[in-house]
C-alpha cells in the first residue's frame, strides 16, 4: 500500500538578511504589506483547493480501506490454509452457512442466531445467516463470527479476527465467509480503481475481493442496480442477473454521468451519452454501470460493448438470454394495458423522439419504461429510447425471410433462417406490432456477418418493441446501445 509523504516546506529566505557579509541582500524586504500577505494567502487558498481536488480525499480513503479488507481477507486465507495442514480434519464450519463480521445487539455472551434481526439481503433456498454477539465478535477460538478455532495450532499469532473497516449492514461493507468442505472468503470493495482486482480473483461476484479453497461457495453478491431473471428451459437458460437499467458510464466517484457536450449536440438532444467521442473507460476514470439516473451510452460497436463486459468480468447478454427477459414480460398480465395476457399492447419507452408513449401511460423522463418480470422484479427500456446489442452474430443468408431495407411484421416471416421461431419473435405466434411488440428489419441478405440489435430506439415509434430485432449492422457499427448483463449464475 502506498503512503502519502507531507510534501516537504522549502524556506525562500525572503525578508531575511546575511548577517556581517557587508552587504544586503537585493530586492529582499525585512516585512510584508497587509496587500502582500493577502495575494499569498489567496495563491495558497488556490493551491490548496487544487490539491484537495487533484487528491480526491474521499477516493482515497476508500482505497485506503479497500486495502485494509484485501490484507485481511488474503491473511484470513492464509492463515487457514496453514492451519488446514496442521489440523486433521479442521472443522471449518456448517456448510450453506454465511457467517458475517457483523454482531447481532440482540445477543450477548456465547449466543448465536440467524441475524434475522440485521435487515439482510434474502439467501437463495437452503442457506442461512450466522451471527454473533459483540461480546464474542472477534474471539479466534471458534467462538468468533469466523467458526474455525486457530487456537489448535501453534502456527498462528492471529491476536483477534479482523472486521471490515465500515462494518454495516447499511453499505453492505462487511467480512463474509461461507464452508462447504472447502472455504469461501469475500468483502465487498468501494474504490473503482480495484475493480479489475475483483474481477479478476477467480471469484463468482464481480464486486467483491474473494480468497478461499472454493470460491463457488458463496451465495452471488452483485453491484447496486441488477436484478435476477427467471431461466427459460425453451431458451437453455438458468437463472440469472442483468442489468436494471440502460447502461450509464459512471465517474470516478460513482456518480453516472448526465448527456454530453461537445458531440454536435446529439447528447443534449437525445440525453445520450456518446461513447465514440468520450470512451468510458477506466484508462478515462470511467467505468460501466446500471443505475435509474444519468445518460445511456451510445455509439458503442458491438464489439467493444463485448469487451468491456468481459472486461468487468461479466458477458454482453446474449440473444437467448434477451428472449428469455421478453417473454417473461410478456407472460406477465401486468405488463399488459388490457390487464391480462394478449389483452391490449406492451408499452414502448420512449420512441418518438419525445418521452410521449404510443400507450396511455405517461414517461418521467426520457429513458424511463418499466417492465414487471414473474419474480416481481423491474426491468427498464427494454423497449424504445436506445437500441440494445446483444452478443449474438448471424450471417446475411441465414436471416430469417424478409423483404430486404423494410420493416416487416412477424407475423409475416415463416422462414427463420438458422433460428428457431422462438428465438426470432413473440410468444404468440400471432402477435405483431399491434400488440406493441415491434417489428423486424431484415437488411441485406448477403455473406456479411450481421449482430443482433434489439428493442428499437427512440425514433422508431411502431416499429420499437421488446421483440423488435434489426439485423442490418455489423458488429464494428458504433451507433446503437448495449446492455451489459453479469454472467450467468445459478440461485
Amino acid at each position: 500500500m502506498l503512503r502519502n509523504r507531507s510534501p516537504k516546506l522549502v524556506r525562500f529566505g525572503l525578508g531575511l538578511r546575511r548577517p556581517n557579509l557587508g552587504f544586503t541582500s537585493f530586492g529582499c524586504k525585512n516585512s510584508f504589506t497587509l496587500i502582500e500577505l493577502l495575494i499569498v494567502i489567496g495563491i495558497l487558498a488556490i493551491l490548496t483547493a487544487a490539491v484537495v481536488i487533484l487528491l480526491n480525499p474521499a477516493e482515497m480513503l476508500k482505497k485506503g480501506r479497500d486495502g485494509t479488507r484485501m490484507q485481511d481477507i488474503a491473511s484470513l486465507d492464509t492463515t487457514i490454509s496453514l492451519l488446514e495442514t496442521q489440523v486433521s480434519n479442521l472443522d471449518l464450519g456448517i456448510a450453506q452457512t454465511l457467517y458475517i463480521s457483523i454482531p447481532d445487539p440482540s445477543l450477548s455472551g456465547s449466543s448465536t442466531s440467524t441475524c434475522s434481526s440485521l435487515g439482510l439481503p434474502t439467501l437463495p433456498s437452503g442457506y442461512t445467516y450466522h451471527c454473533v454477539s459483540q461480546d464474542n465478535l472477534r474471539n479466534v477460538d471458534g467462538t468468533g463470527w469466523l467458526p474455525v478455532d486457530f487456537t489448535q495450532s501453534g502456527i498462528t499469532s492471529l491476536p483477534a479476527l479482523p472486521i471490515d473497516p465500515t462494518n454495516s449492514t447499511s453499505t453492505g461493507l462487511f467480512y463474509r465467509y461461507i464452508p462447504g468442505g472447502s472455504y469461501h472468503l469475500e468483502a465487498l470493495l468501494e474504490s473503482n480503481s480495484y475493480l479489475a482486482t475483483a474481477q479478476s480473483d477467480g471469484g463468482s461476484s464481480p464486486s467483491a475481493f474473494e480468497k478461499g479453497s472454493n470460491l463457488t461457495l458463496m451465495p452471488p453478491t452483485f453491484p447496486t442496480g441488477y436484478v435476477k431473471v427467471p431461466g427459460n428451459s425453451t431458451f437453455g437458460t438458468s437463472d440469472f442477473y442483468v442489468m436494471q437499467y440502460e447502461a450509464k458510464c459512471f465517474d470516478e466517484n460513482n456518480q453516472p454521468l448526465p448527456y454530453t457536450t461537445g458531440d454536435g449536440g446529439e447528447g443534449a438532444t437525445y440525453n445520450i451519452y456518446r461513447d465514440l467521442s468520450f470512451p468510458c473507460t477506466s484508462a478515462n476514470n470511467k467505468y460501466v454501470g446500471s443505475a435509474p439516473t444519468g445518460a445511456p451510452i451510445t455509439r458503442v460497436s458491438q464489439t467493444n460493448a463485448i469487451a468491456r463486459c468481459e472486461a468487468s468480468g461479466a458477458h454482453l447478454i446474449t440473444n437467448n438470454e434477451w428472449q428469455t427477459i421478453a417473454w417473461n414480460i410478456q407472460n406477465n398480465a401486468v405488463n399488459w394495458s388490457g390487464g391480462s395476457v394478449g389483452s391490449g399492447t406492451v408499452p414502448r419507452g420512449n420512441s418518438n423522439t419525445s418521452a410521449a408513449m404510443s400507450d396511455a401511460s405517461t414517461l418521467s423522463g426520457v429513458n424511463y419504461r418499466k417492465h414487471i418480470l414473474s419474480n416481481g422484479n423491474e426491468v427498464w427500456d427494454m423497449a424504445g429510447n436506445v437500441w440494445d446489442w446483444t452478443s449474438d452474430t448471424i450471417v446475411g443468408t441465414n436471416k430469417p425471410a424478409g423483404t430486404a431495407g423494410s420493416w416487416v411484421e412477424f407475423t409475416a416471416v415463416s422462414n427463420y433462417g438458422t433460428l428457431s421461431r422462438s428465438q426470432f419473435g413473440p410468444v404468440d405466434s400471432s402477435w405483431s406490432a399491434t400488440q406493441g411488440l415491434g417489428r423486424y428489419y431484415m437488411g441485406t441478405a448477403d455473406g456479411t456477418t450481421y449482430a443482433f440489435l434489439r428493442g428499437g430506439d427512440w425514433g422508431d415509434s411502431t416499429n420499437a418493441g421488446v421483440e423488435t430485432l434489426y439485423l442490418t449492422y455489423t458488429p464494428g457499427y458504433t451507433e446503437k446501445l448495449h446492455r451489459v448483463p453479469l454472467r450467468e449464475v445459478v440461485v
